[in-house]
């Protein structure tokens, strides 16, 4: 995955910049705004500090759920508390407790007129319970842990509802650091919900953050969201739920899904969904993901599936309400014995262009497509184009424009996709012997070149710039 180059000025990313620059016509910004050098710098320290003192390097404060309870952090009015809009709170080794960050929990104002920033101290490894924010403004937190409180698993290890202007970047969220040896009972009893659930919240950026050990790794709700950049790994049911407008959610790497235990609920790598069908979500990008349903890394889900009910995972997925304006871009998919590889329901105009798509299978079951469909109240897709994908196969409603696609075999629709051997596409296209899939053309493949340039990103999955004048089919050019 290539990474958006980042400035180091005080620890402060200018990724919210980079994204964002081209997007300010929205009425809504499209993630957050860019912090500033801090105007003051204070220090907590759970081993060494104490309540008692400054909050200085060599007299630091205790828990940051201390420094919150006492009321030392006012963003609003610099006529009281101590930490004020525009300074950076450091945390050092140690477990700093849990948080509320809202008006009615001790935390002082927190409607912050610039950012405060909570930032784990270099060479520190803070750690952190739950972290819940409501009715917050212009809040970073970076460097952080968030993990399973000592009375054990939760709903959400960080949670943000009617927030805006929130920078979440390279912090790690799992409910135990290692669930190698976990068995279901483990997953029922000791798993905590989401790594993060950004729900009823604006402008706001989750960047270069790890989620693991978890049931899901995030939910992005809202309006002017950016998801980027992010890993999660090893997870129970869906690795990111989505239900937000003017939402970018680009470079994600979604790993190892633990199909042995069964909750009743259908698991995706992503998931867009609405609160009822006739919702209507609008402006969405999604570009340069990767979902692998299993790389081999743990015993418990080798590449190739055992084939029971309960072991799979669909890929990208859109069910339910009414999307306006979705760009599906770039992203390699591995789904696992499931149809749905990247299957969208209720689209207008809408536009899914050099993705990569196939499925692991155990004894043939299930034949993973790139579909487009109706949606659930039977309305048809409307001004939907299908381009340059490479897939498994293709389940395309009437109406849908397809064109320059690669499928592997054909499920009975007589689309007319052109069939290719899958050996002859990729470098390394089948994971069974337990080899790494290598999703980048091979010398010869039919992709190569043969494309369109009609709507086609002017990147692929890696980064690398598209020749305009040759375009290849699939997530990678050649």
């Amino acid at each position: 995955m290539t990474i958006i180059s980042s400035a180091k000025t005080y620890g402060y990313s200018l990724l919210c910049m980079a994204v964002c620059s081209s997007l300010h016509a929205q009425a809504t910004p499209i993630g957050c705004g860019v912090p500033k050098r801090p105007v003051h710098i204070y220090y907590a320290d759970p081993v060494k500090g104490s309540m008692n003192g400054d909050g200085s390097a060599m007299r630091p404060w205790s828990t940051l759920q201390a420094v919150f309870e006492a009321g030392l952090i006012n963003g609003q009015d610099k006529a009281s508390g101590v930490v004020h809009a525009g300074d950076l709170i450091y945390l050092m080794t140690g477990y700093h407790g849990k948080i509320n960050i809202d008006p009615w929990h001790g935390s002082g104002k927190v409607l912050n007129t610039d950012f405060i920033t909570i930032q784990g101290a270099p060479g520190n490894l803070p750690v952190l319970g739950p972290l819940y924010g409501q009715q917050a403004s212009h809040w970073v937190f970076r460097g952080l842990i968030f993990q399973n409180p000592p009375e054990g698993a939760v709903g959400e290890l960080v949670y943000f509802n009617h927030t805006d202007n929130i920078l979440f970047d390279k912090n790690t969220c799992y409910s135990v650091p290692d669930a190698t040896n976990w068995t279901p009972t483990d997953w029922a009893n000791s798993c905590s919900g989401l790594g993060i659930y950004i729900d009823t919240s604006t402008s706001c950026t989750i960047s270069r953050n790890n989620f693991s050990n978890l049931e899901g790794g995030a939910g992005i709700g809202g309006d002017g969201i950016i998801f980027t950049q992010n890993t999660i790994d090893y997870f129970a049911n869906d690795g990111i739920d989505f239900f937000a407008s003017n939402c970018i959610i680009s470079q994600n790497v979604i790993t190892n899904h633990y199909g042995l235990w069964n909750d009743g609920y259908h698991h995706d790598g992503m998931q867009g969904w609405t609160y009822w069908d006739s919702a209507s979500t609008s402006n969405v990008v999604i570009d340069r993901n990767l979902v692998i349903a299993s790389t081999g890394a743990y015993a418990a889900i080798p590449i190739v599936p055992t084939g029971g009910a309960d072991d799979y995972l669909q890929g990208i997925s859109i069910f339910d309400g009414v999307w306006n304006n979705v760009t599906v871009t770039n992203n390699v998919v591995v789904a696992r014995q499931a149809y749905h590889g990247l299957s969208l329901y209720g689209m207008t105009n809408a536009t899914i262009e050099n993705n990569t798509v196939i499925g692991q299978f155990a004894n043939g079951f299930n034949q993973v497509w790139l579909g487009v469909f109706v949606s659930q109240t039977g309305a048809p897709p409307v001004n939907v184009a299908v381009r340059n994908n490479i897939a498994n196969a293709f389940a395309l409603a009437s109406g849908v424009s397809y064109d320059h696609n690669l499928a592997f075999v054909d499920i009975g629709l007589n689309l007319g996709v052109p069939i290719v051997d899958p050996q002859t596409v990729f470098v390394n296209y089948s994971g069974s012997t337990g080899i790494p899939y290598d999703f980048h053309l091979c010398s010869g493949s039919p992709a190569i070149g043969t494309g369109t340039s009609a709507g086609a990103p002017t990147v692929d999955f890696s980064g690398k710039v598209r020749s305009p004048s040759s375009i290849d089919i699939g997530a990678y050019a050649y």
